[in-house]
């Protein structure tokens, strides 16, 4: 009989301790959601150190893992809009390796892009001053190829607008920074290098308003290394506004 007892009470405590355990649980999650909806708000108004430090400590402390994707994906907005981008690109790779299959992957990607679009536009303008058309691409490169890629993978994204309005930016940028070479060459009368230089540029550019006046760099090239037939043909193809 005592023994039955016993049995009874060890049951009883451990249903309460389990049922004690499901609160503890419940209100931690409550907590956690009712704090992570109040970063949503913070970035919402733009508050975004502070929302930055609140969402990391949510993050580290995140022992259920409640809305730890959720929380990435704010932080990596959050460091983008504060162009701390080396941040950004840390929870960005660590997001694309914990998510590969996530449904906002497109976004990741996306964000990844923008981050060497502002790169691109902000080291050389912002510390040396130096207009950003004049300044190596490599970011602007990144960006362009990051985006191809986006475009091929993700078509039915609903950031493809922005994405083929940001290529078209970023083809015009590098185009600008190609063009600023080619007149670089010509002005220093390296006129093969002006004619590689303008075959390079119609070749990745054909479909941009820069191509005539590239053409007529090349003729002009043509003229001052005397080979006047191919000069000519050149120009044919300018009046037959074939570009």
């Amino acid at each position: 009989m005592l023994k039955k007892n016993i049995l009874i009470i060890f049951i009883l405590l451990f249903t309460y301790s389990l049922a004690y355990s499901h609160n503890i649980q419940q209100k931690k999650f409550i907590q956690e959601k009712i704090f992570y909806e109040y970063c949503k708000k913070e970035l919402k108004e733009n508050k975004f150190d502070s929302a930055i430090l609140h969402l990391e400590s949510m993050k580290k402390k995140n022992i259920s893992n409640f809305y730890l994707d959720k929380i990435q994906i704010n932080l990596i907005y959050a460091y983008y809009k504060v162009e701390n981008f080396n941040m950004a690109q840390k929870n960005i790779n660590e997001f694309i390796k914990l998510y590969p299959k996530h449904t906002n992957i497109d976004y990741i990607f996306y964000i990844k892009s923008l981050i060497n679009i502002s790169l691109d536009k902000n080291i050389f303008s912002k510390i040396l001053n130096i207009k950003s058309y004049k300044s190596d691409p490599i970011y602007a490169k990144k960006a362009f190829f990051e985006l191809k890629n986006f475009l091929y993978h993700y078509p039915e994204s609903i950031y493809i607008i922005n994405v083929k309005k940001d290529l078209f930016a970023l083809k015009q940028r590098l185009l600008n920074y190609d063009f600023e070479i080619l007149k670089y060459y010509f002005n220093r009368k390296e006129y093969i290098a002006v004619i590689n230089r303008g075959e390079e540029i119609l070749k990745k550019y054909p479909e941009t308003f820069s191509a005539r006046e590239v053409l007529n760099y090349i003729r002009q090239s043509f003229i001052e290394l005397k080979m006047f037939n191919t000069a000519k043909k050149i120009s044919k193809v300018i009046l037959l506004n074939k570009v």
